[in-house]
């Protein structure tokens, strides 16, 4: 321990009645004359100073305490749903999203922001969310602490951290601008492409997939050219996104001139090798079929009005297989142009399909589809993966009946319990619990119990946070 000045020891051993401590010899001696009041509390407090001095070297500054924290007016958040939000956060749970989702209109005590931030420094999916929930306060504690500054979003119109901060940071300025201005991103990105390493760029450019439009085409062009193959992917990922873009006039084109169509009749005229453009444009060399399907899924659906007629999908006189890829290529193309028309035509006439292409069909379709269907049907776990929540009680009845009744594969049921467990309306827990109870199954028993526990749980986070 530090010894201190003895005129500062003499005089607590006498007692301040007896004796008057002297400051001048001391190295703070400028912030201990400053000090006031109870004469036993002022020589604790040039005690304390002095310590500091000789303990880091460092003399004592008198500062201007700060500004206090905004004010926040949203409703605290209740102590019993503090108290869940620790032990799902521990746990890392599912029904993390959607507490906060719930949680979106309050904010959290000030005795547990801390410990909020704490969490946030580690838990880079959730981070946003638990800032939001702290709120003000949390944002002005986090901007006081080195460690934690980075938790705050950046300013997009200070590009600082791009010019010499470390990729992270670099990256999380990067998504605020585009969030911010996506062209100012887009151009951003460009005027320093040659700058950035070839894992980096794909990175960045995969970040344009928020504000994607025309302000982007150039930039995507130019990395169809990238010597980085995950570059190229990337591109040749956004593009089809862009149905005005010179990249699909060109897939427009080949599709016209590879798929020769007469009526009902069809005939391939794909080359046996795609030209340097065609495999500029992501199309590898490979059997005919395969070449025109990735045409197909690249180029705009706008493309087929002319053999569309009176329906809403074309109907060609070919072979199962290419009727299948055809078909496979419609799908990929409506979930990349987000065609919701096309999706929804494809599910009436197959009466199934992709979870990608049917999270684009319209919800009322889906759900009359769900109705309408057989029991054995009303399990394709694919169109109920993309059905989001909360489902409808009709709806989640047949389901849970279906599961229940019919000749199921444990892993079938396995993945719609937990769809039902985390979509289904709170009230078919205690059927999913009898369920559980009716069957000699001990593997299903668990299955059903579990989804119950789950439904319950959430209908006690909901109670919790209203």
């Amino acid at each position: 321990m530090t010894a201190l000045p003895e005129s500062l020891t003499a005089a607590a051993l006498l007692g301040t009645a007896r004796s008057a401590p002297e400051f001048g010899a001391l190295h703070t001696a400028g912030a201990a004359g400053e000090l006031a009041g109870d004469p036993a509390a002022t020589l604790l407090a040039a005690a304390a100073l002095e310590a500091t001095f000789l303990t880091a070297a460092t003399v004592p500054v008198i500062r201007e305490l700060p500004s206090p924290a905004p004010d926040d007016d949203r409703p605290v958040l209740p102590g019993a749903a503090a108290e869940r939000l620790r032990a799902l956060l521990a746990v890392r749970s599912p029904l993390l999203d959607e507490w906060f989702e719930v949680a979106a209109r309050l904010r959290a005590s000030h005795d547990i922001v801390v410990d909020l931030l704490i969490v946030a420094t580690t838990d880079a999916v959730h981070r946003d969310r638990l800032i939001a929930l702290t709120g003000a306060r949390g944002r002005w504690v986090a901007a006081r602490h080195p460690e934690w500054a980075d938790l705050l979003p950046p300013d997009p119109l200070d590009d600082t951290p791009w010019h010499v901060g470390p990729p992270a940071r670099r990256r999380r300025w990067f998504e605020v601008l585009r969030a911010h201005d996506p062209a100012a991103a887009t151009a951003t990105l460009a005027a320093s492409w040659g700058a950035q390493t070839a894992a980096q760029r794909a990175e960045l450019v995969a970040l344009l997939a928020v504000g994607l439009g025309p302000h982007d085409e150039d930039l995507l062009e130019r990395a169809l050219d990238d010597r980085s193959r995950k570059v190229r992917a990337v591109a040749l990922d956004l593009l089809p996104r862009l149905p005005d873009s010179a990249f699909a006039r060109r897939m427009t084109e080949r599709v016209r001139q590879w798929l020769l169509v007469d009526g009902s009749t069809v005939t391939l005229a794909v080359p046996e090798r795609p030209d340097e453009s065609a495999l500029r444009d992501g199309l590898s060399d490979g059997p005919a079929r395969d070449l025109l399907v990735a045409a197909v899924a690249a180029a705009p659906l706008s493309v087929w009005r002319e053999h569309v007629g009176d329906g809403v999908l074309p109907e060609f006189d070919v072979d199962d297989a290419l009727r299948t890829a055809l078909t496979d290529a419609w799908g990929r193309a409506a979930v990349r142009q987000r065609d919701s028309g096309w999706a929804a035509a494809l599910l009436r006439r197959d009466g199934t399909g992709d979870t990608s292409v049917a999270r684009v069909v319209p919800r009322d379709i889906l759900l009359t589809h769900l109705r309408e269907a057989s029991p054995p049907a009303v399990l394709d776990d694919a169109l109920l993966a993309a059905l989001p929540a909360p489902w409808p009680r009709d709806v989640a009845e047949r389901v849970l009946t279906a599961l229940y009744t019919k000749l199921t594969t444990t892993r079938l049921v396995s993945d719609v319990l937990t769809l039902l467990a985390h979509r289904a309306p709170f009230e078919l827990a205690d059927l999913l619990a009898d369920a559980a109870n009716r069957t000699d199954d001990l593997g299903r028993l668990h299955l059903f119990a579990s989804a119950a526990d789950t439904l319950t749980l959430r209908k006690t986070i909901h109670e919790e946070l209203s």
